[in-house]
């Protein structure tokens, strides 16, 4: 009776593990676009852009949903004016907290000079409930930036070195003397195909962002090696080895620095980041200039998700 006793307890267990996130949200297919809201107001990075709502998006081809893919594309037809070029900024209709996991099955990132796109979350009232940069990146960059943004009292000093590349920055706090505004702490993906027109060529990937009671973990899964527990629907990150990026909760970092945060997915252009080392990335001009007067250019510039799936413990 105690064996028998024993093993249903050990069974109970290793389901418990198997089964410790469930889906909430999956945002795929034909419906893909009705999980968000379409932000119009004036880009806050000061890019030089036109976001657009969901109806001018549709008539002028800038959204698609077929069953496979979801396509986020900017116009690529004509020479901008007024607030910029025309692009979309989607912001989920739904907020996620501590306990989630996002995982994101992208195709293809939008790439080229005067681009900024990314793949983010956000809470509201910002920086105070905190911004995790999951994708992100400006013209011709190749490696993917990592990034916490938050008020006061986060930063990743003292955290061991083997548990993530720094960047550039340490203190996550927005406003952190020594670093330029909205630096917040970065972590660098040294793989070159984490970002850009190597990760679209070699055939896009899985990113998968953590968020639990000890902080913040971000993986990359190129497609030929997605662990098969992700592809079947029961991801367990116990089993996925070392992340991309690591960003501990404690006295460094509390985690009531992160809550109630949207998934947001746009493309910008040229603005704080972008604009400003346009000409150090090989760029040709003025950034607004060339975004301007070149819509061929950004043929290429476009997001192409073939799910984003939302689970939580």
């Amino acid at each position: 009776m105690i064996a028998r006793l024993s093993a249903s307890i050990l069974t109970l267990q290793l389901i418990s593990t198997v089964a410790a996130f469930r889906l909430v949200d999956s945002f795929s297919g034909p419906g893909f676009f009705d999980n968000f809201d379409f932000f119009t107001a004036d880009d806050p990075t000061h890019g030089y852009v036109d976001y657009v709502d969901r109806g001018t998006a549709q008539s002028q081809g800038l959204i698609q949903a077929t069953g496979q893919q979801a396509f986020i594309r900017p116009d690529s037809t004509n020479v901008a004016s007024g607030r910029g070029r025309k692009s979309v900024r989607l912001q989920s209709k739904k907020t996620y907290n501590q306990g989630s996991l996002i995982i994101a099955d992208v195709a293809h990132m939008p790439v080229g000079c005067g681009t900024w796109p990314a793949f983010w979350t956000v809470g509201p009232n910002w920086p105070n409930s905190g911004e995790i940069d999951i994708i992100e990146g400006v013209n011709t960059q190749t490696q993917n930036l990592l990034t916490l943004h938050t008020s006061a009292g986060c930063t990743m000093a003292g955290v061991g070195r083997d548990q993530w590349a720094v960047a550039d920055s340490l203190n996550c706090d927005v406003n952190a003397p020594g670093q330029f505004a909205n630096q917040g702490c970065a972590s660098r993906d040294s793989n070159t195909k984490s970002y850009g027109t190597d990760f679209n060529n070699n055939g896009g990937g899985v990113y998968a962002t953590l968020w639990d009671a000890s902080g913040i973990k971000i993986y990359l899964f190129f497609n030929d090696i997605v662990p098969a527990d992700v592809r079947n629907g029961n991801p367990n990150p116990a089993g996925w080895g070392r992340p991309t990026a690591v960003f501990p909760f404690g006295n460094n970092c509390p985690a009531s620095h992160f809550a109630n945060h949207q998934i947001v997915i746009n493309t910008a252009f040229c603005g704080d980041w972008a604009g400003a080392v346009f000409g150090q990335n090989g760029c040709p001009g003025n950034c607004v200039d060339f975004v301007r007067n070149n819509p061929g250019a950004f043929r290429d510039a476009y997001w192409a998700f073939k799910s984003v799936k939302v689970y939580q413990q």
